[in-house]
């Protein structure tokens, strides 16, 4: 006797320790659960097992595991939710046999309507014997993280010995239980330190490069200024008029750079923080347009820019400000991007609840390697140059139009036509 106990603990050791691998090995709780309720199976002599679990404590409850029934029952109960205010009805003091464990049998014709277990034909409908199992006994344990949380139950039925198990089988089975609970808990928990981690390093890397990136970025326009102002200051009696407006030049584009630069970080900074105001009134989309090319064409005098619109024009709900930013993102992108003798198209189109920015310009377009990268933060694309832009302009186009109640997006085809839009609430719309 002592040796078939001893067999039957030492099995019972084993399975608990694949279990445990299994489930921290597992990167979900769905192959742990089925570990667990084979493992029960396998030890205790249960046909039928099955899992209700949550993802996490206090999570919604649903069947996770299914074992010993019919395939086409399977598939119709697997992933079933089941209500915590349900499984109260369940778990009544009445039938705990000891905490955790609950047996409810037939006699008390406790029915539930969550029950998974229909009875087996081939029993009658009176128990045999005061210890023979009867097809409509229920034996359900609770599965507890290690902060006693219930995180699901676990209900078993079909003993192959066809008696109700033991006080001591109960006790076994819920320590069992109670062991891999423990498992379950401290693997989840150790899944959330190693996500924490991993989230600390990405902002950490993501810190650093960000730092890297502004010094390269700073570091250029800042060496330009120094060298035109030593230049300046050492030499400007000998340089010759034509080399002054030039240095001067220099020193007047550079600082422009500087100062993009420090407005884009600090935009970013405030829409982060949640910390940006917006001005929204209505807005005439002619206005903001001609104001944008206006200011593109002092940049570009040698470009040609087109707009198209049919009037009228409805308004638009907007900051103004912001419209203009964006549109003149756009096109000092479709000046900068595009074949240098073609025209820069921009065309105002209404809808019927929103008003329709594009930007047309014909170049090489953007590679099928960049998409991802147009709207996303630090996105350079793949042929910008090295005094390009940081990397932020489309980014915060796309915030601030989506802060504006607005979608934007673009097509391209290569080395034809690319088009950016933008959309805007019209003012009767936002009303």
């Amino acid at each position: 006797m002592a040796t078939v106990e001893g067999s039957h603990e030492s099995r019972t050791l084993q399975r608990l320790f694949e279990i445990t691998q299994d489930i921290l090995q597992a990167p979900d709780i769905g192959p742990a659960l089925d570990s667990i309720a084979r493992g029960l199976s396998e030890l205790y002599g249960f046909k039928y097992v099955s899992i209700v679990a949550s993802e996490a404590p206090g999570g919604e409850m649903y069947r996770r595991v299914i074992i010993g029934f019919a395939p086409e029952q399977i598939e119709k109960r697997l992933g079933e939710h089941i209500p915590r205010s349900a499984i109260v009805q369940l778990l009544l003091p009445d039938f705990e046999v000891m905490p955790g464990c609950f047996y409810i049998p037939a006699e008390r014709e406790q029915r539930w309507e969550y029950n998974i277990y229909i009875g087996d034909p081939k029993h009658g409908k009176r128990r045999e014997s005061p210890r023979a199992w009867h097809e409509h006994d229920s034996l359900t344990l609770v599965l507890a993280d290690p902060d006693g949380e219930m995180i699901g139950y676990i209900s078993v039925d079909g003993p192959l010995d066809g008696r109700v198990p033991k006080i001591e089988t109960l006790r076994e089975m819920q320590l069992f239980v109670n062991l891999v609970g423990l498992a379950l808990g401290n693997a989840r928990g150790h899944r959330i330190e190693v996500e924490r981690r991993e989230m600390l390093e990405a902002t950490s890397r993501a810190q650093s490069e960000f730092f890297s990136l502004v010094s390269h970025e700073v570091r250029s326009p800042l060496a330009a200024i120094r060298g035109a102002t030593v230049l300046l200051e050492t030499h400007f009696d000998s340089i010759p008029p034509e080399r002054r407006g030039e240095l001067l030049s220099v020193l007047s584009t550079s600082t422009a750079r500087l100062s993009a630069i420090f407005e884009d970080f600090l935009l970013l900074s405030r829409m982060d923080a949640g910390k940006l105001t917006l001005r929204m009134e209505p807005v005439d989309p002619v206005a903001v347009v001609e104001e944008s090319v206006a200011r593109i064409e002092s940049q570009h005098p040698e470009r040609e820019f087109r707009t198209l619109y049919l009037t009228p024009v409805p308004s638009i709900y907007a900051d103004d400000g912001r419209v203009v930013q964006v549109l003149t993102n756009m096109l000092s992108n479709a000046a900068k991007y595009s074949y240098p003798e073609s025209v820069i198209g921009v065309e105002i189109r209404p809808t019927a609840d929103r008003v329709i920015f594009s930007v047309k310009n014909e170049g090489p377009g953007v590679s099928e390697s960049d998409r991802e990268k147009i709207f996303s933060r630090f996105g350079r694309v793949s042929n910008e140059s090295t005094d390009a832009s940081i990397g932020l302009g489309l980014y915060i186009c796309s915030q601030l139009v989506g802060l504006m109640g607005g979608s934007i997006g673009y097509e391209s085809e290569p080395d034809k036509v690319t088009n950016f839009w933008f959309s805007l609430p019209r003012t009767s719309a936002a009303a």
